[in-house]
């Protein structure tokens, strides 16, 4: 699929997409049935080639392209540079699809740290996540998927899943706490800045 084809990103603030897309965002998607139609497989592979555009994507969900349905797709590789910039990387998973996922938290640890969104333009804030959690989903072919995440990967499942249940991170954040993007990155590149000043 060319990228000329893929679908655009169903940003909430953004008054140019549809409307009922953007109401869908805060509505819980649909579940899969298995076997997959071949319109269900399209779905899939449509997210994962909008997944593979992107340099810089830790996941997407299907809501966030316009797919009102229960599917994530992340990415938390074991690389040198992603470890610089995560301090909480104790977990690691290559490509993933899921469907139908879910998640429970592991005890009361819990974690704040900044997110943003492909769905919320330009926007950023501290999100307060379970450290720990324990995770379900459906592969492509129907088979359960259970296991434990920590850390940035736990984070990362939880952003995504909570897309399809209709959750928003800008949902999880006090008014007064949401900065723009570029403020964010202005502070955060002086903060490694005096880190790296700091080890020299």
């Amino acid at each position: 699929m060319k990228d000329s084809e893929l679908p655009g990103y169903v940003a909430f603030n953004n008054e140019s997409v549809d409307l009922q897309l953007r109401k869908n965002l805060k509505i819980p998607s649909q579940a899969f049935s298995f076997p997959l139609s071949e319109s269900d497989l399209q779905i899939i592979n449509t997210i994962e080639a909008k997944f593979d555009q992107e340099e810089n994507m830790a996941g997407l969900a299907a809501p966030q392209i316009g797919f009102h349905k229960q599917a994530i797709i992340f990415a938390v590789p074991d690389e040198p540079k992603l470890k610089k910039w995560r301090e909480d990387l104790t977990d690691t998973m290559p490509k993933t699809i899921w469907l139908n996922p879910s998640y429970e938290a592991i005890g009361d640890d819990v974690t704040t740290d900044y997110e943003a969104c492909f769905s919320v333009d330009d926007l950023v804030g501290p999100v307060t996540r379970a450290t720990n959690i324990q995770y379900v989903a459906y592969d492509k072919n129907g088979m359960k998927i259970s296991g434990t995440a920590s850390g940035f990967l736990s984070r990362v499942i939880q952003h995504e899943i909570d897309h399809v249940q209709g959750k928003l991170f800008i949902d999880m954040v006090p008014q007064d706490m949401i900065q723009s993007m570029d403020s964010y990155r202005i502070k955060r590149a002086q903060k490694m800045h005096e880190k790296e000043s700091s080890s020299q």
